[in-house]
Formats: structure tokens, C-alpha cells, sequence
């Protein structure tokens, strides 16, 4: 069955690449793109004679692309997490991902098996992103758990507990980083009282240091319902308020507990209550008060916040978003080895938060910019009803695009531009959204081929916005052919070159990653 798949749905131990290899390079890379970008993904999907459900809970794979001179070399390696050592131990799956409940571990005594049904253990297979702080290189998922890797052999150099330092359970892997070097992460709490939790890292003082021991709540937003914490993959964060979607793809926190009697896997817990509203929670990051004014929108589901920012008394909010949380429960392996890619698509979509609207009149829309079509509606018990401007269109006909990736210069602050992909979809392409014009540009991939997270990096001294360049791993999506790293002209989107890796080497998927210059 191998034989018939793609390299990154076969992706075993023997294909880890312990020491960089050259790509082919075809056509020119421009030579002041000098660093080396980190990618993480899931990578290894099976162990032994078991198989993970999800695509979310492979083995983490860490990639890493060297650039210099003109040339590209590659390696990937498993990330040696305990997870990952306990299941080669057993030669199967004992420690419970996403959607996949952990088989009954051979190595461990009944007794020992007994007492794990009351004290399940929580993955530390981090194989969503990959970000620096400081001088550490940080491997992260949904798990309040950062392994350490690295940088230069891609092993784990340690690992921090987060809910060991502050109030929280789990934690995105999606952090905001100011320009200063402090660090932001949305931390969720099965607590309903303090859900939704902003965690403040300070930069690193000196080589060696550990800014994580300094670690800090610096705002808390209560759950809607007792029973259900809303699911977040992302926040958002503009200059001077944190912005955090408390939306409609619920975990219920009462059924966690009974995960390992039920042999059920984490989205069990999860539900979709598509009749609901969304809130929008806002917090000064002055002071890390919340704001009293309940902001609402219809449902929808959002992996990925693009950016927010203010203006002229607005927050603006934007998204890749779902018209709902059922594309979390439709990626699953063994579709995805049959060709049967989602039937769930993301569009950008830009919600518009007025400020300033104690004394506004209600039935009235409060949004004043000139450049957007949302909307928010005062009603009558006070609340704020926003509804998107569709910036590349809806659902039914739009653009589709989710990994979105900005000039991080921008992060925080008013932007032009966005890029994202459709990953895992019938319409393989990477697109450039002019958010001002509502225009789209694209780089379309070959029909057997799957563009990844496009990052953009800035040019030295670049004093337009778009003005750097793209990188996104393309894999192919049948046997037989090569991944390779796609260079792209972040102006105009054309391609500039691509460094395609050796025969015989295997490329798994990434989710997200880091460049670091």
C-alpha cells in the first residue's frame, strides 16, 4: 500500500535525513536570501501495525531548508519526543493524539495501565509550528507542552511545561511576538470563570535564559457556557487590544475525563453549534482590562486570524474563516490516502469593531471606514452584531485560502497584503490578496502537486510592503515525483525558482514554520 502513496503519507524512520543534502536548483535564487526557514508538520502517520486517524496526529517531523549563496540544502528529522519514543518502544500508538485514542502500552504493568485510565497522559508530539524566541528555537501544538529543538541537528534540547508556570491547560501555536522580543499566546483553562487566558513570555535577557519562568496572565475572558470552552487555534493582537473569537466549535470539558474509558480520541470532546453567535472579546493590553461591550457575528469557524489593527477608532479583524468547525472532523488519513481531500473552504473575511459605542444609537451600522462593506449593528440589549466584508468572496464562490502569512513588519499594524493556500484541496494554488483592491493574484500549482504555508521574507532595506520574497514546500500528491522548495517574487508573484530535493527523498507535509535570517 506504501508503494502507492505519496512520500508524505509513507514517511517512516529510515526516510529522516541526519545531515543536510543539496537540492537541484531551478532557476535563480536572488542571493541576499540568506537564512534558514523551519518548517513542522505531522509527519508519520504510522507505528507498527497502527495507523493515527487524523492528519493532525502524525509523529511531528521538523524541516529545515538552509539557504546561502544561491543554493538550498535540505533535511528533515522526527522529533524526539517522549511521545514519539514511547510509541517506537511499543512498536505501536500509546500515547493519545487528536483524534486517535492510544492503544494499551505492552511496556507498562497492568497495574501501571490501571492507574493511566485516571491520570491520562497529555502528548508532547508538537507538530503544528516552529518559532524562535530569543536564542530558542520552539516547537509547539495545542498541548501546554514547548519542546526545545536544536537548530542545527533538529533534536530536542528540552521541553517547558506551561501549565506548570501559569493558570492554563492548553495553549495555541500561534504566538504573537512584539518588535521588543515579547512573546503573547492565547492559553485556554477548563475552568469556564478564566477560559480564554493571555500569556505574557518576556524576551530573553541573556543567552541561556529561560523567559518562560517569568511567564504571566496578563488578561482572562470567562466561557459563555459552564459546560463548553470554545475551541482557538488563534488570536488575534493590534497595537493596543488582544482580540480573541470565542466561537462555535466547543469542547465539552465534562467528557475529557472519560476520554481514556471511552478509547475515544480528543475531537470526541468537540461540538458544533452552528445556530449559536460568535463573540469577539476585547482586552487593553495597557492594562489587560477586558472590555465590557459584547461584539457577536453569526457563526463561523476560524483556524487562522490574518491580522488586526486599528483605525480611526475601529479595531479591524481579519480572518480565514469557515462557515463552520465541521472542516475540523474532515481531513481524515484514510481519505486523504484515497484522494478524497476537504470539502470545507476558507475565504478571507474582515470584521470591523467599533470602539466607542455606549451612547450610539442602536439599529444603526457604527462603522464609518470608507474602505469596507462589514458592518456593526447595535442591538437592543446592547450588543454589537458584525457581519464580514466578504474580501474574497463567500463560501459558495469565493477564493479559497487558509495558512495565511503577512509581512510580519505589518503584524499589529494597518497591512495591504496577505498570502495562504489550499492546502489539501481539488484547487492546489498559493494566493497574493490586495486587501485595499480585493484583488488576487496566484501561482497555480500542477494538477499531482500541494503548495504549503507560503512565509514571506522581507528585503533588506525593502521600504515597500510586498517588496521580498515568498517560500512555500510543494509536495506531490502521487508517487513518483519530488518536493521541492517554491522561491517566489513577492511583488509579483511570479515564480523565480525552485530547489527540488534528490530522488529518493521523502518531504511529509508541513503546517507552519519560521524563517530565521
Amino acid at each position: 500500500m506504501a508503494d502507492n502513496l505519496p512520500g508524505w503519507l509513507s514517511y517512516t524512520p529510515d526516510d529522516q535525513l541526519e545531515n543536510p543534502v543539496d537540492t537541484i536548483i531551478i532557476g535563480k535564487i536572488p542571493q541576499w536570501l540568506t537564512g534558514t526557514l523551519y518548517r513542522n508538520g505531522s509527519g508519520m502517520f504510522k507505528v507498527g501495525e497502527t495507523t493515527v486517524n487524523h492528519l493532525f496526529d502524525g509523529m511531528a517531523v521538523i524541516h529545515k531548508f538552509i539557504i546561502k549563496d544561491g543554493k538550498v540544502q535540505y533535511q528533515n528529522k522526527l522529533l524526539d519526543s517522549e511521545t514519539l519514543e514511547k510509541c517506537l518502544k511499543a512498536n505501536r500508538l500509546v500515547v493519545g493524539q487528536f483524534a486517535t485514542a492510544a492503544y494499551p502500552d505492552p511496556c507498562k504493568s497492568i497495574f501501571a495501565r490501571f492507574l493511566s485510565y485516571f491520570n491520562p497522559e497529555m502528548t508532547d508530539n508538537t507538530a503544528v509550528n516552529i518559532v524562535p524566541h530569543g536564542d530558542m528555537l520552539l516547537a509547539l501544538t495545542e498541548t501546554p507542552i514547548c519542546n526545545i529543538v536544536d537548530p542545527e541537528t533538529l533534536t530536542k534540547k528540552g521541553a517547558i511545561p506551561l501549565d506548570k508556570l501559569v493558570a492554563v491547560h492548553i495553549a495555541t501555536a500561534h504566538p504573537h511576538t512584539d518588535p521588543d522580543g515579547t512573546m503573547y499566546n492565547l492559553g485556554t483553562s477548563f475552568n469556564h470563570k478564566q477560559a480564554y487566558n493571555i500569556v505574557k513570555i518576556p524576551p530573553q535577557e541573556n543567552g541561556g535564559d529561560n523567559p518562560f519562568s517569568r511567564a504571566s496572565l496578563v488578561s482572562t475572558f470567562p466561557s459563555r457556557w459552564k459546560a463548553n470552552i470554545a475551541y482557538n487555534h488563534s488570536f488575534g493582537m493590534s497595537e493596543n487590544y488582544f482580540v480573541v473569537l470565542e466561537q462555535t466549535l466547543v469542547i465539552n470539558i465534562f467528557k475529557l475525563p472519560l476520554l481514556k474509558f471511552t478509547g475515544s480520541g480528543f475531537d470526541s470532546c468537540m461540538y458544533n453549534y452552528p445556530e449559536e453567535k460568535a463573540l469577539i472579546h476585547l482586552a487593553r493590553r495597557s492594562d489587560g482590562k477586558t472590555l465590557t461591550t459584547r461584539y457577536t457575528a453569526d457563526a463561523l469557524f476560524c483556524f487562522h486570524f490574518i491580522n488586526s489593527y486599528e483605525d480611526d477608532g475601529h479595531i479591524v479583524m481579519d480572518l480565514c474563516a469557515y462557515d463552520d468547525g465541521g472542516v475540523v472532523r474532515d481531513v481524515y488519513i484514510k481519505d486523504l490516502k484515497e484522494g478524497v481531500f476537504s470539502q470545507f473552504y476558507a475565504t478571507v473575511r474582515r470584521y470591523v469593531l467599533p470602539l466607542d459605542v455606549e451612547k450610539a444609537e442602536s439599529g444603526k451600522n457604527l462603522v464609518t471606514l470608507a474602505d469596507t462593506t462589514a458592518t456593526a449593528v447595535k442591538q437592543a440589549d446592547g450588543s454589537i452584531l458584525c457581519t464580514p466584508d466578504y474580501i474574497t468572496g463567500d463560501a459558495s464562490n469565493g477564493i479559497r485560502m487558509d495558512l495565511p502569512r503577512i509581512n510580519y513588519s505589518y503584524n499589529a499594524k494597518k497591512y495591504r497584503y496577505c498570502y495562504g493556500t489550499e492546502l489539501l484541496t481539488d484547487k492546489p494554488m498559493l494566493t497574493k490578496v490586495d486587501m485595499k483592491t480585493k484583488t488576487c493574484v496566484y501561482w497555480n500549482a500542477e494538477e499531482e502537486e500541494m503548495a504549503g504555508e507560503p512565509v514571506f521574507i522581507e528585503r533588506p532595506g525593502a521600504t515597500e510592503e510586498d517588496d521580498g520574497i515568498i517560500l512555500s514546500p510543494v509536495l506531490p500528491t502521487k508517487p513518483g515525483r519530488q518536493a521541492f522548495l517554491l522561491v517566489l517574487d513577492g511583488k509579483t508573484f511570479k515564480e523565480l525558482a525552485r530547489a527540488v530535493t534528490p530522488p529518493g527523498v521523502k518531504m511529509p507535509i508541513t503546517f507552519h514554520g519560521s524563517f530565521i535570517p
